[in-house]
């Protein structure tokens, strides 16, 4: 269970957005400890489908569906998923209790990666600042967390600043760049890519807990 920490979500990110764009976008994310993970980000129909290094060098794959509001983690080596639910996570980035951010539009824009995005400024309740440069068309974002272990690190304020419709190009903490899509294609996307493989079985953790001495 250990490598499920690798695809844990910040619960704070979810942001409902529905785009015609379809493909895959590459990104970098660099954590606390300097490492950089690449990920692979792939939309489609409001699906997303997210794909990062995994433990023992293997991949870690996790699938989520917003209209549905359920994720599904693969586990390659036992050939299982295990289906979690999103709606806990929801309900946090729509609560009014959540910490609060301050978003500036600086009207300064930039292409990255063939995709022009605008630069704001985000400002949390700590007084943590954050440039995040937003692109609109690129689907449904969901920020993927590497545990702490090389990935990107807990997003606390910033992806106010996405708002709906909104993806996050780059995002820079001082001088230090957190997440960077280096790649965006657009394309049609296997349907197959979104959904457990047909020779997996589900996890049912209800059962392993009962288990249990």
């Amino acid at each position: 269970m250990a490598r499920v920490v690798l695809l844990a979500l910040t619960a704070a990110s979810v942001v409902q957005a529905q785009s015609a764009f379809e493909g895959t976008l590459s990104m970098a994310l660099s954590g606390d400890n300097g490492r950089s993970t690449d990920v692979t980000y792939m939309v489609k129909d409001g699906k997303i489908r997210v794909e990062m290094p995994g433990g023992r060098g293997g991949m870690g794959v996790m699938i989520m569906d917003v209209a549905e509001k359920k994720m599904l983690i693969l586990m390659a080596a036992q050939k299982m998923y295990m289906e979690q639910s999103m709606a806990g996570a929801m309900a946090v980035a729509q609560s009014a209790n959540r910490p609060k951010a301050t978003v500036t539009r600086t009207g300064r824009t930039e292409s990255i990666a063939g995709q022009v995005c605008e630069h704001v400024t985000v400002t949390e309740e700590g007084g943590r600042s954050s440039d995040v440069c937003v692109a609109k068309g690129l689907g449904a974002f969901q920020m993927p967390s590497a545990g702490g272990r090389g990935g990107a690190p807990q997003a606390q304020g910033w992806e106010d600043a996405v708002g709906e419709g909104g993806f996050p190009l780059k995002v820079q903490q001082g001088d230090k760049v957190v997440m960077l899509v280096t790649a965006i294609e657009k394309k049609a996307m296997d349907a197959a890519l979104f959904a457990p493989p047909a020779d997996y079985e589900k996890m049912d953790m209800g059962a392993m807990m009962r288990k249990r001495p």
